[in-house]
């Protein structure tokens, strides 16, 4: 199984990359190796990124988006992703901007995932907040591609789009015996500014 690490967003509405944003004296996509390497489930951890970037990161193999869906959102990071690993039977993708990630949420959802996978054939397990999935925090199968690629093709490359062409389950964030915001993305300065505190 690999993971996926999502950071090839432009990040405007935060001002700089997230990616490299720090907090507890860690990149955001650091803490999030750290957390995923803890977990010894993983036999690769790959950062989705994009050519300006790619360079920046340490400590993790880079792919960079395919040149015919750059920008083009999250779906073109897991789409280069699964291309060139397709043999792998099961990938974890987590957006950089969700670095308070905890291994229990996602030991949690991984439990969760492999109790229904073969009743409900499910091809994508993620986590929602009330009635929202967050399909930036979820197990992707990678008979999720052809649908991504149609996806990229059209005009429509929402992640949305694609979850909704799957057979798909949620569960909701309340769920993790947690109290912390470990699934709140950090989109503003704020944000971050606000969790320090």
């Amino acid at each position: 199984m690999k993971a996926i690490i999502l950071a090839g967003g432009q990040s405007e509405r935060f001002g700089a990359p997230k990616a490299f944003a720090e907090i507890d004296g860690k990149m955001f996509y650091e803490q999030i190796i750290t957390v995923l390497d803890s977990m010894n489930m993983f036999n690769e951890i790959i950062i989705s990124s994009n050519e300006t970037l790619a360079s920046e990161f340490k400590g993790a193999r880079v792919i960079v988006d395919d040149s015919e869906h750059k920008n083009k959102g999250p779906l073109s990071g897991i789409y280069s992703v699964m291309k060139q690993d397709f043999e792998s039977e099961l990938f974890f993708v987590i957006s950089v901007d969700t670095p308070l990630i905890t291994a229990k949420a996602i030991s949690q959802l991984y439990q969760f995932m492999v109790e229904h996978v073969i009743e409900d054939q499910l091809d994508i397990t993620g986590f929602k907040e009330g009635n929202h999935p967050i399909p930036t925090i979820a197990f992707y199968s990678p008979n999720c591609l052809p649908i991504i690629a149609r996806a990229l093709e059209s005009d429509d490359y929402s992640m949305r789009h694609v979850y909704q062409q799957t057979a798909s389950d949620w569960i909701d964030v309340s769920s993790v015996d947690d109290d912390t915001e470990w699934y709140k993305n950090i989109n503003y300065p704020q944000d971050l500014e606000s969790i320090k505190k």
